[in-house]
């Protein structure tokens, strides 16, 4: 056995006081901030704008500094997906005194206002990953809704799958007819927008598309979203009682 080198403070009977590790350099910027300009870059620029560089170029830094946060692009999406999700009110499904529609349909609606606060993200949601923590509990809560309004679990998973492509889908289309950048023109000037092109429909060679062109022109309404997934929830319904 080889025995411990003894040091000149050790045989005074004072050890060596044990050195700390070096801190290494402090952060300058926390997660929540790199999102806030991330969210920015999209808003600002739709999803073709965004990248590391850009989001460091917002803050001010080195694009190095930002991989402590983010690895990659599509660590920057989908952390701007988390954010804009968490922005959408989650309490909502969990509220005994509605009926299992009544909170879907709130949350949907709810979460409508989100992406409608953020319009590119809406776009940007067809392609990020969306398998963060909050992305995973709307999953959970919206099954668990559904299950408790009587479907089975599989049929519930289907059915909520179904209700985010209704959500995104709407607002998508909804966004194209804009240029996508917050805050949207107020509803209302958007309908009248889409009632004037209606106008010069001609109704003998479109008499179906004339005829119904008030209706056309609110496509993009909350009351037309109400109605398309109040329409979605009479189908779900419907599997309740479908036989095994």
């Amino acid at each position: 056995m080889y025995s411990k080198p003894v040091t000149n403070a050790e045989s005074r009977g004072n050890p060596e006081p044990i050195s700390k590790p070096r801190r290494g350099p402090r952060r300058s910027l926390e997660l929540p901030q790199v999102v806030d300009a991330a969210l920015l870059v999209v808003d600002e620029g739709g999803p073709e704008a965004l990248s590391v560089r850009a989001v460091a170029a917002r803050l001010g830094v080195n694009p190095n500094a930002l991989y402590t946060y983010v690895a990659s692009r599509a660590a920057l999406e989908r952390e701007i997906v988390e954010r804009v999700l968490a922005e959408s009110d989650l309490t909502l499904l969990d509220d005994d005194d509605q009926t299992w529609r009544q909170r879907v349909l709130a949350y949907g609606t709810s979460l409508r206002l989100s992406l409608l606060r953020h319009p590119a993200v809406a776009r940007l949601m067809m392609t990020a990953p969306m398998d963060g923590p909050t992305a995973l509990l709307v999953g959970e809560r919206l099954i668990g809704a559904l299950v408790e309004g009587g479907l089975s679990a599989d049929d519930a998973a289907r059915s909520t799958y179904a209700l985010i492509v209704q959500v995104l889908g709407s607002v998508a289309l909804e966004v194209a007819e804009t240029d996508g950048r917050p805050p949207l023109p107020p509803e209302q000037d958007r309908i009248a927008g889409r009632r004037a092109v209606f106008e010069w429909v001609d109704a003998a060679q479109w008499p179906m598309t004339a005829a119904t062109k008030d209706v056309a022109a609110q496509w993009i309404s909350t009351e037309q979203f109400v109605w398309s997934v109040d329409r979605l929830l009479d189908g779900i319904a419907d599997l309740r009682a479908r036989p095994d």
